[in-house]
């Protein structure tokens, strides 16, 4: 469980190259989503395997890719430099072959642009071309072991970190303009059991932290014009969100044969979400 306990939405994401599967259910959910307001996404990270093997891409776009955006083309304004770069890769391959494995995957973006502000005569000195940044860091890494036959036991890290401005616009005044910052660490380790031919245990113990950090610029109240002209101090700050979970799930499944053409899967288990603060 990757969501804020205060909007309900997603916190964390994760490099493409560790993703090996995902499910999307956007209706009938199992009673084990009972959390979830909307869609459930479900995503497996991938693991290490006895061969050593890894994956690089990269993706840029520049200047030359981009159209004149509708700010510029209401402030009469040339096409600014634009800057995108999407690069990461993966890394896996066996501690001991047949038993033990390792996983890691990185991801990288970073964003340059341009915004035009026109504050429309009110606020002149503040009027122009400012740069406007933005990045992303996601990293996984996970050791996956056999205990034994049909015992399988996994601890995966994952960090997400990014950062984007916050308030800046056509009829934004830069000085309240503000950078939010939001940095997420998770700690999960799995311990899934095969019982026989017609069972199966799972437990997940996982620790997650969540930071957002939206800081103050300026000293001064919040203006609103009706021309839509925005001055002074951001609404949205200074803000900040803390959050800490601890969870303990325990699913056990069994599968019973009903006869030719027939059979049930029945599901139990325990979900156990305490957040400190």
């Amino acid at each position: 469980d990757v969501c804020s306990s205060d909007l309900g939405g997603l916190l964390q994401q994760y490099p493409l190259e560790s993703i090996d599967q995902f499910r999307v259910v956007t209706q009938r959910a199992d009673a084990q989503y009972g959390r979830g307001g909307a869609g459930v996404l479900n995503v497996v990270t991938r693991s290490g395997t006895n061969d050593v093997g890894g994956t690089a891409f990269g993706f840029f776009r520049t200047t030359g890719l981009t159209a004149r955006t509708q700010t510029e083309t209401m402030a009469n304004v040339a096409k600014q430099d634009y800057a995108r770069q999407q690069w990461g890769g993966s890394l896996g391959g066996p501690i001991r072959r047949n038993r033990a494995h390792y996983f890691l995957a990185v991801e990288r973006t970073g964003q340059d642009t341009h915004q035009v502000v026109d504050t429309l005569g009110l606020f002149p000195g503040e009027d122009g071309v400012r740069d406007i940044h933005a990045s992303q860091t996601l990293l996984v890494g996970k050791v996956t072991g056999a205990v034994r036959d049909r015992h399988y036991l996994s601890v995966r890290y994952a960090w997400d970190h990014n950062e984007q401005p916050n308030g800046a616009g056509l009829r934004a005044a830069p000085s309240s303009w503000s950078t939010s910052t939001n940095a997420f660490h998770s700690v999960n380790a799995n311990d899934s059991w095969i019982l026989g031919a017609r069972a199966f245990d799972e437990i997940v113990v996982q620790y997650a932290t969540f930071s957002n950090v939206i800081p103050g610029t300026v000293d001064r109240p919040s203006l609103t014009f009706p021309n839509g002209v925005t001055s002074g101090a951001n609404p949205n700050a200074p803000q900040s969100t803390e959050q800490r979970k601890w969870q303990f799930r325990n699913d056990t499944s069994w599968t019973l044969d009903g006869g030719p053409g027939l059979g049930h899967t029945l599901k139990a288990g325990l979900n156990w979400v305490h957040e400190p603060r």
